[in-house]
């Protein structure tokens, strides 16, 4: 399941080394840098971060009962609510749902309980026979009408059946919401066995923690060796267009793992293809035969979409807002630019540059272990969105696997205790301690699974892509250090003696950086105010906490110093108040909450 997480702003940090008057050159190019950002990802992995209490159980009948399954119900939002609560409202006929799973399962429905996650509702069914199932209900917000939910089935059922890897198995499913009675786009599946990873995780010893570790890389093997023919997402041939569809399955020389005639290669189903208006747009959206075609189609996506549709400093989350105005000449010039060193982007290695589908969402909700002593995995799920990608953009490390990277050495050495450990006393041992372990851990995982699909450069190369496609919502400030950095690094990342086709003069460089250190003031404002708050994604609370904190929220702008709100207000001309509607209001209907 989809989980929320805090905030995934774009963090750009100050560089440890002062920018020197020197001549224009890459060497001072180099001296304005960003953190690369881990939540961006082809499709975005995102940073671990605790899940999310669990959501209140429904079980009462009744009309009440089928309005709390319609709308969302396990939290709250301090703005954009109107939005947020719309975004994530399905009516569907529950009767024609149970029928559906009678029908199925050859036992009548006894009782539902709703789980929610970002995107979906999962309804844990209980059966007469004492079985249970899942029947998961798409939101509005989870991407495109069809193409997701038939994606999604594909996927699963050919990782299960023709690469062994264990997700649940589908009894049901409908992707045509308009004529399937239920009013809704669903799947129905097995239930998965075992336990969440995410309930025993901080139980679990070292041995086990490794088993889990070791088990899922064997299975993500089993992914990286299916190479297909064309970049996209996997589909049964019958539910995509022949026009849509790639020209065979699995690239030349590879090998076959079969079902040729019952799979294909088609357009991508990822949300950020369909987001807002660019649902209705006639956007590339592959099947891409080759990765400087996939690049290119980010670009050209969001330039299309900002040249008819963007609207200055409308966010759909404040805490997101760029420090400045927005506009729309300037982000077309940076795509374009962007564009125009695509070609030093893309590494050389054949291996790399594979289309592999990969699990870009193994959050520990997602994953379930064996309920032994072994805990090993023995099922994933929520494989809503998976793709099939070029290699070096798809891989990431898991998000429960993520650590502090301070004390981590590249390549294959692994993490050791720092070496005054000795003197450190008992509570500072037992911390670091875990961090060791920690460290541990993401280092197996990535000598066994990423160093050999290491590239050069590798955040040079990456960065840039994975800033072209938000523009508009973390602002052009980090696809402009982005391509600043690949002018600095050309020598080096060009395939040919062609010249760099960027430009930085020494007064735009000295801009950019005085455009990040506002960057980094400004949201180190919005950190200390989150953190203060205690917000999740886009101002979620829970809805126990949700009357406290609006009425915390409503004294707390007038008391600020004066000299501080001055400040922000030089900061970010608009209204820099982060807990405000930024959008406006949905055309959904009303939902209660």
């Amino acid at each position: 399941m989809k989980v929320l997480r805090s905030p995934a702003s774009i963090r750009i940090v100050r560089p440890t080394t002062a920018l020197k008057p020197t001549n224009v050159s890459r060497k001072l190019a180099t001296a304005v840098s960003i953190t690369p950002p881990s939540y961006l990802s082809l499709p975005p992995p995102g940073p671990p971060h605790p899940l999310l209490p669990d959501p209140p159980v429904v079980t009462s009948l009744g009309t009440e009962y089928n309005e709390n399954l319609f709308r969302y119900t396990s939290g709250r939002w301090l703005y954009n609510e109107s939005q947020q609560m719309a975004q994530r409202y399905i009516k569907f006929d529950v009767n024609a749902l149970h029928r559906v799973i009678a029908t199925v399962c050859a036992s009548p429905v006894v009782s539902m309980e709703k789980k929610e996650g970002l995107f979906n509702k999962t309804l844990m069914v209980t059966l007469a026979n004492g079985k249970k199932v899942a029947a998961r209900i798409k939101n509005p917000i989870a991407g495109p009408d069809h193409l997701m939910t038939s994606s999604e089935v594909a996927t699963m059922d050919f990782v299960r059946h023709n690469l062994g890897i264990p997700v649940p198995k589908i009894l049901a499913w409908s992707s045509h919401a308009a004529n399937n009675g239920v009013g809704a786009e669903y799947i129905i599946m097995e239930s998965a066995p075992g336990v969440q990873l995410s309930t025993v995780w901080r139980t679990m010893d070292s041995r086990q923690r490794k088993n889990v570790v070791n088990s899922l890389v064997a299975l993500e093997q089993n992914m990286l060796n299916a190479k297909f023919a064309q970049y996209g997402s996997l589909y049964y041939r019958d539910d995509i267009p022949e026009s849509k569809r790639a020209p065979r399955l699995y690239a030349h020389g590879s090998r076959r793992f079969g079902s040729e005639e019952k799979f294909c290669i088609g357009p991508i189903a990822h949300r950020n293809f369909y987001e807002d208006e660019r649902a209705t747009m006639d956007l590339d959206r592959g099947p891409w035969s080759s990765p400087e075609d996939y690049l290119r189609s980010l670009a050209l996506r969001e330039e299309a979409w900002i040249s008819r549709f963007a609207k200055p400093n409308i966010h759909d989350d404040p805490f997101r807002n760029v420090s400045g105005p927005q506009l729309k000449e300037e982000h077309l010039q940076c795509l374009e630019q962007y564009r125009s060193i695509i070609p030093a982007l893309v590494p050389t290695s054949r291996k790399v540059l594979a289309s592999n589908l990969w699990h870009s969402d193994l959050n520990p909700g997602n994953i379930f272990v064996s309920n032994d002593e072994e805990r090993r995995v023995v099922s994933i799920i929520d494989w809503q969105g998976c793709w099939a990608g070029p290699a070096y953009l798809q891989m990431t490390s898991p998000s429960f696997l993520a650590c502090d990277g301070a004390g981590l050495s590249s390549g294959l050495d692994f993490p050791k205790l720092p070496p005054e450990y000795d003197i450190m006393s008992q509570d500072t041992k037992a911390i670091m301690r875990e961090d060791h372990k920690a460290q541990m851990l993401h280092k197996l995982y990535e000598i066994k699974q990423l160093y050999p699909y290491r590239i050069s450069d590798r955040e040079a190369r990456t960065m840039p892509v994975r800033a072209a496609g938000r523009t508009w919502k973390d602002g052009i400030l980090p696809l402009r250090l982005a391509l600043l950095d690949i002018f600095s690094r050309w020598a080096e990342l060009s395939r040919s003696d062609e010249p760099c086709p960027l430009r930085f003069t020494r007064e735009e460089v000295q801009e950019l950086k005085r455009q990040r250190d506002r960057y980094v003031d400004w949201h180190d404002f919005l950190d200390d105010v989150r953190t203060t708050f205690g917000m999740r994604l886009y101002g979620w609370v829970s809805p126990h906490e949700y009357p406290s904190k609006r009425a915390l929220l409503e004294g707390t702008r007038s008391r600020l110093p004066v000299a501080l709100t001055s400040q922000l207000e030089e900061i970010l001309p608009q209204d820099w108040w982060p807990f405000r509607d930024t959008v406006p209001l949905p055309s959904a209907p009303e939902v209660r909450v």
